[in-house]
């Protein structure tokens, strides 16, 4: 995944976070720089997300680690310890549109091989919490209002359903983000699809299911300006 601080056309202060292989690890590299900078302080980074000058990067275990990359040194800080619900798979960290941060937590059902070299991978719903950064804790919530939210292997975003009427609210919009599927089992069934956060009900997106090979499936916004 990689995420940035602002618009690189018009801001010559932008920065590019990036989260690679091997062990997804981080990096960042600054517009007009000739390198990528490694920052060796964790790994198995699921999501990232630059809010109020800082980039919040989150990891397989819910450790959530906080980067300042404006000034001539790199400032960094642990905002949460490692948290892990055994119950869930993966998670995502987003900004919400009225303000601060959201962590996401997904469930999800790997069934039984439909072949040999496949793995299914079902999305059984999802969690949503406030991150409240001053008392350091998860504050449940029941859910995003007029919101929808977009979470897979590309950046996550949430977004107002006020300015995008063909949005459902209180949804989660999502795509294959299990990582053996995606790199082991390539010719698997892709897990698409949008959940209601209110009754955690799952609807797929297409049907029959799509069958993609290699790449996992990513939103993407079109532009129509010619």
């Amino acid at each position: 995944k990689l995420v940035l601080s602002s618009d690189p056309s018009s801001d010559d202060d932008c920065i590019a976070m990036l989260i690679h292989q091997p062990y997804d690890q981080l990096s960042f590299a600054k517009v007009g720089g000739n390198s990528w900078n490694w920052l060796a302080v964790d790994y198995t980074f699921v999501d990232c997300i630059y809010h109020d000058g800082w980039f919040y990067a989150v990891t397989s275990m819910g450790v959530i680690h906080a980067f300042n990359l404006h000034g001539p040194s790199v400032v960094h800080k642990t905002i949460f310890p490692r948290i892990q619900d055994n119950n869930m798979h993966q998670e995502y960290i987003v900004q919400a549109p009225w303000g601060g941060l959201l962590r996401i937590y997904r469930t999800v059902d790997i069934l039984a091989k439909e072949q040999r070299h496949n793995q299914v991978v079902r999305t059984l719903g999802f969690r949503v919490y406030r991150v409240s950064l001053d008392e350091q804790k998860l504050v449940r919530m029941t859910g995003i209002g007029e919101h929808a939210l977009f979470v897979g292997h590309n950046a996550s975003v949430c977004l107002s359903v006020k300015d995008h009427p063909t949005l459902m609210p209180n949804h989660v919009y999502f795509t294959d983000d299990d990582f053996e599927t995606v790199f082991s089992f390539k010719s698997s069934r892709r897990d698409v699809g949008v959940c209601n956060i209110e009754n955690n009900t799952v609807t797929k997106v297409v049907y029959p299911e799509l069958w993609i090979y290699s790449l996992p499936p990513i939103w993407f916004t079109p532009s129509l300006i010619g």
